[in-house]
C-alpha cells in the first residue's frame, strides 16, 4: 500500500498564511485535491479574491506531474508550483503569483493516486 501526503504552505496577498494538504492512498485515482487544513474547504472557498505570492510545498512520495496545479471551474490551469520530497531536499519558499477565485481548486498527481 502506498500513502502520499502533500502539503502547500501559502503566503497570501493580504498577508495571511494558509496550509492546503491532501492525503492520498492506493484507492484514489487521478488528481488529488488539496484542501485547507483549518476549514476543510477548497482553495477557492478559503482564499477567494486573493493571490498566492509565496509557497513552500512538500510531497511525501514522488510527484508524477510538474508539481501542484491550481485550476479554475472549467479545469483550466491558472497557476502551478513545484513540490519536493523533504527527505531528500530541504524545502524553500518559492515566489509565485497565482490568483485564487471562487470554485478554484488545488490538485496534485502523486504516486499513490496512480498506483
Amino acid at each position: 500500500m502506498t500513502n502520499s501526503y502533500t502539503a502547500a504552505m501559502c503566503y497570501m496577498s493580504d498577508g495571511s498564511s494558509r496550509i492546503f494538504a491532501a492525503d492520498a492512498t492506493d484507492s484514489t485515482s487521478t488528481y488529488v485535491e488539496l484542501t485547507d487544513v483549518i476549514t476543510g474547504n477548497s482553495c477557492g472557498d478559503s482564499a477567494q479574491n486573493l493571490r498566492i505570492v509565496k509557497v513552500m510545498s512538500t510531497c511525501e512520495n514522488f510527484v508524477y506531474s510538474a508539481g501542484i496545479i491550481v485550476v479554475d471551474q472549467q479545469n483550466n490551469v491558472v497557476g502551478s508550483f513545484g513540490s519536493i520530497n523533504p527527505e531528500q531536499v530541504a524545502p524553500a519558499w518559492e515566489i509565485v503569483n497565482v490568483p485564487i477565485q471562487l470554485n478554484y481548486t488545488m490538485k496534485v498527481l502523486t504516486q499513490a493516486s496512480v498506483a
